[in-house]
């Protein structure tokens, strides 16, 4: 039983060493921007994950997007998205999330206009 115990704790000890770092998300591209009222803004999302445990280095990312106004369908990668203006003008936000596996957050930003 001593024996098991040693062997278990290298192997307690290393994991416990791994940190994860947060996603980064180094911009958002909205194009075109301004839109002119019910027009479709193409939209992505630039994001890494630089984790230095190699364990970690191939970690998937996961986009959400978000809106107050207008409607987004989010593309095939996650990290593109259809945003479709409302009929009104008006500066407006849209958001876009990222989260590794281990739970790492970033959220950002960007103002589109609505001419």
């Amino acid at each position: 039983m001593f024996k098991k115990v040693i062997i278990l704790l290298p192997f307690i000890f290393l994991t416990s060493c791994i940190r994860n770092y947060e996603p980064v998300i180094s911009s958002i591209l909205a194009d075109p921007n301004p839109v002119p009222k019910g027009g479709v803004v193409n939209l992505t999302c630039n994001a890494s994950d630089d984790d230095y445990s190699t364990n970690q280095k191939e970690e998937m990312l996961t986009y959400e997007w978000f809106a107050a106004a207008g409607e987004i369908t989010i593309g095939e990668l996650g990290n593109t998205a259809i945003w479709t203006a409302p009929d009104e003008s008006g500066l407006f936000s849209v958001s876009c999330s990222v989260t590794d596996e281990y739970y790492g957050l970033d959220i950002a930003t960007i103002e589109i206009t609505v001419e």
